[in-house]
């Protein structure tokens, strides 16, 4: 049997005052999520060149060291560069969109009983997923790892994709235990 999420906001009595503020917290950091989103994507849509820079330089890994080990990974064709592009900016959509309505639903469920609670959470771990999908697997494994962008001062990501990793995770698991 499955619960089912009520886009109205319902109060149960059973809920308490802490419990409520617990449930604030994941809801604040996936509506952070889906506004981070937007505004990634915004950036991504009117100016698209910053971003179009990275993607390049990352694939062409023409600043990182010199390795024949390595540079046989090297991408150079610029269509594949704007693929790449695109790609990223469907699945930062993707983050948004999911974020976004996993907040409403959580918003709207934020009284309800248990059951509702859990079901509408759905959307929640939806979004944290695909942020998880752009930060970590599209920017620190392939672009980190296998471009070897880490080697380069210029041209990586690591640190503001971990800290976008670490709030990430720390949602998943604040979610999981509201």
């Amino acid at each position: 049997m499955t619960a089912k999420v009520t886009k109205e906001p319902r109060i149960d009595a059973e809920i308490t005052t802490v419990e409520m503020v617990f449930r604030l917290i994941p809801l604040l950091v996936l509506l952070g999520t889906g506004a981070m989103g937007a505004i990634v994507v915004l950036n991504n849509i009117t100016a698209p060149g910053a971003n179009m820079s990275f993607v390049e330089h990352i694939m062409t890994m023409d600043t990182t060291k010199i390795d024949k080990g390595t540079q046989w990974r090297a991408i150079r064709s610029p269509i594949l560069h704007r693929i790449a592009f695109v790609t990223i900016l469907i699945l930062e959509v993707a983050v948004t969109v999911l974020s976004l309505v996993g907040s409403y639903y959580l918003a709207a469920n934020l009284g309800a009983p248990v059951e509702a609670w859990e079901a509408a959470k759905l959307f929640g771990y939806l979004g944290f997923m695909a942020a998880l999908v752009v930060w970590f697997l599209v920017i620190q494994v392939v672009g980190a790892e296998w471009f070897v962008s880490w080697q380069s001062e210029s041209w990586n990501a690591i640190r503001d994709s971990t800290r976008i990793n670490l709030i990430t995770l720390a949602g998943i698991i604040l979610l999981r235990l509201a």
